[in-house]
């Protein structure tokens, strides 16, 4: 799909909702494409949160599209920059997803830890939806791990958030799910000494495998509608209902647009069983031998490996023995490959896991660079503004300070000597705020502090204290008849939105302290306090 993302935000913002709307309508390769167009954008606009967004669509349309390894690492860079973010809800999902990811490469034991986790980050921030997604990740690894009487009533409660929560494309992958997992728990029972327990929860699982036809159908997620019809014919062919199974299978063909290999390849499957309950074993061994050559093309070995063993049983059925001894065997050689391959995917996990603590750090510290003075180690200005961000809605005071005739400073005893001056005040104020502030140097000889929580009268008295302490040190040692002199003025407001008001607020009065002859601080404005004497 060609397509022109334009430069202003509130277009990549409508981009992410259509690639979105795509995956919801089971249009993975559309709205992969579309991600990628985005991501683009998003970097040339240095736009973080549109960055993370379009990695995390991608992630999701490549588990879908059997790219498992590739969407793990979307997923895993998507989670750390949703952390630096601070949006746990997004980072919950993106656990969610990983999860799927590594279940979808066979690795049970790291896809459950991530699963639990996400459960647990999501039950926190309650977001349903990313509850649904968790729940389901959690459930599928203990299907996979033949535990569906654990994984039903996670399915369960992710169905019926999906029905409060009028979610169509959301409810029809739960249902399809919990079809899966009633049909587990039927092979399950299937020993046990009550013979009609297999039927019933085969009848559960057609019941809410149909509707998740019905429901994706209504909203048009053709992926979830494919895999539900596949898995109703395989149903209905497990209690011997053909008619009804050939019906679902005519239907699957008539679904628009491309079906993928995964969906495919699980179409083939299930005509081929068909066809052999049907006693049509030619017509099952040219479904199996297909599905064979899709997973070759494809290189997905999970899928090569079910097939192999298919089309083994079925000559056995057949009575060639020996095309069944060969096949045997060759499923023999791709399961200890696959169990090489697990091993290899789980050391690549550990890499990327490896990869990305490393990559964190690395900007950890990149990002510490650009929010401190490197000449005097406290913030900068664009520490400043984070400082305000997180103080978002909560009173603070603030106070600009100015070191007097400082250019006389550097002309008299030189920029060495200046920037000398500027570390110590630094320092300085550092030891006489402790706890209570954020000092930040705004540039030149111009410095800030931050009060969190502090009335102007609060911090206009710690000012005075650091005026002192600046005026009394003993300067000499940086040169013979050196001597500094600070002026401040202090304002006080709430909130970010309000932020530059304040800021020019305290400026104002620095201006004002000067022009009452420096050396001082001034925490209201010079007009209000003459007329109030006056008064």
């Amino acid at each position: 799909m060609s397509r022109r993302v334009t430069d202003q935000p509130f277009h990549l913002e409508s981009a992410l909702v259509e690639a979105f709307t795509l995956t919801r309508q089971g249009c993975f390769g559309e709205a992969l494409s579309l991600c990628k167009t985005i991501f683009a954008a998003a970097q040339e606009q240095d736009a973080p949160q549109a960055i993370a967004g379009s990695l995390s669509v991608m992630a999701w349309c490549l588990l879908r599209m059997g790219q498992s390894e590739t969407g793990h690492e979307c997923a895993a860079l998507a989670h750390r920059l949703w952390f630096r973010e601070g949006n746990t809800r997004e980072q919950a999902r993106m656990l969610g997803i990983r999860a799927l990811l590594l279940l979808d490469m066979g690795l049970t034991d790291e896809a459950f830890d991530s699963a639990e986790t996400a459960l647990t980050e999501a039950e926190e921030v309650g977001d349903n939806r990313v509850i649904v997604l968790a729940a389901n990740a959690k459930a599928s690894c203990l299907a996979m791990a033949r535990q569906p009487e654990l994984s039903l009533p996670l399915l369960e409660r992710a169905v019926a958030l999906s029905r409060e929560l009028g979610d169509d494309a959301m409810l029809g992958w739960q249902l399809l799910d919990l079809g899966r997992c009633q049909r587990h728990h039927a092979e399950n029972v299937d020993s046990t000494a009550d013979t009609s327990a297999p039927t019933h929860w085969l009848d559960l699982s057609l019941e809410s495998t149909k509707e998740a036809v019905d429901v994706s159908a209504r909203c048009g997620d053709t992926w979830t509608l494919r895999a539900a019809l596949a898995a109703a014919a395989d149903l209905h062919g497990r209690l011997d209902e053909v008619e009804q199974a050939m019906a679902c299978i005519d239907r699957w063909s008539d679904v628009p647009g491309e079906a993928g290999i995964g969906p495919t390849t699980q179409y083939l499957y299930t005509v081929g069983d068909l066809m052999a309950r049907a006693g049509e074993l030619e017509a099952a061994e040219g479904a199996c031998t297909e599905a064979i050559s899709l997973a070759e093309a494809s290189g997905k070995l999970d899928h090569l490996l079910n097939a192999t063993g298919r089309l083994a049983q079925l000559y056995e059925k057949k009575g060639e023995f020996e095309k069944a001894l060969d096949l045997h065997k060759r499923y023999h050689a791709l399961y200890v490959r696959q169990s090489g391959s697990t091993a290899q995917r789980r050391a690549r996990v550990a890499e990327i896991r490896f990869e990305s603590d490393l990559l964190r750090s690395r900007a950890d510290r990149l990002e510490e660079q650009v929010l401190l003075d490197p000449l005097t180690g406290i913030a900068n200005r664009r520490g400043l503004d984070q400082i305000l961000q997180r103080l978002a809605g909560q009173p603070y005071a603030i106070a600009i300070l100015d070191l007097d005739h400082f250019k006389s400073v550097n002309d008299r005893f030189s920029h060495a000597v200046g920037d000398r001056v500027l570390r110590a005040v630094a320092t300085l104020l550092t030891d006489q705020i402790s706890v209570h502030g954020h000092p930040v140097r705004m540039g030149g000889e111009e410095f800030a502090i931050i009060f969190p929580d502090a009335a102007p009268t609060t911090a206009a008295v710690f000012c005075e204290m650091v005026r002192v302490a600046i005026e009394g040190m003993d300067w000499n040692e940086y040169a013979p008849g050196l001597t500094v002199t600070v002026s401040i003025g202090v304002a006080a407001g709430t909130g970010m939105e309000h932020a530059d008001e304040i800021v020019a607020t305290a400026d104002r009065r620095l201006y004002s302290a000067k022009a009452a002859g420096r050396n001082r601080v001034v925490s209201v404005d010079v007009v209000l306090l003459e007329a109030r004497r006056e008064a």
